[in-house]
């Protein structure tokens, strides 16, 4: 494997698991402390800005790094037609553009409801768009181990 192969994988695994590491620690520890009225405006409005850069960024490392994965991994691309594995990637992109979705609207919703002052609704308002991108982004790193172990 070559030096930029490795680095390409290293900075896509690291990236994500931030990304979801974030995602699930906002969903599952500040959006509770907001709903409760725990929880500022300016750190709530700061940890949905950090979601938003977090989901705009993978916008370009996760499919930067990835293209390069696929590309020296299935044989120019066309190995991603060829099961089982080349469909987890295909089904992985798809995921991450629901979870690249998911976090923005949840993100929006909690600065929606910040700019009006309401921290309790923000809580409220992102909390299922949150959740959903916090399981499927625990889904795509389980399915990301499982392309990282040997073909089956």
């Amino acid at each position: 494997m070559s030096l930029l192969t490795t680095v390409a994988y290293v900075f896509h695994a690291v990236f994500a698991g931030a990304w979801v590491g974030a995602l699930v620690f906002t969903t599952w520890k500040l959006l509770p402390l907001a709903r409760n009225s725990d929880l500022g405006t300016a750190v709530l409005t700061s940890a949905a800005s950090g979601l938003t850069t977090f989901s705009r960024t993978s916008a370009l490392v996760l499919p930067a790094t990835g293209l390069w994965m696929a590309w020296t991994q299935y044989n120019e691309l066309a190995g991603l037609l060829v099961p089982p594995r080349g469909h987890t990637v295909l089904a992985m992109v798809v995921l991450w553009l629901v979870v690249t979705g998911l976090t923005e609207v949840g993100a929006a919703r909690i600065h929606d409801a910040v700019d009006q002052g309401k921290v309790r609704t923000a809580g409220r308002d992102a909390d299922r768009f949150l959740k959903a991108a916090s399981v499927v982004g625990v889904l795509l790193l389980a399915l990301g181990g499982y392309l990282s172990g040997p073909p089956l």
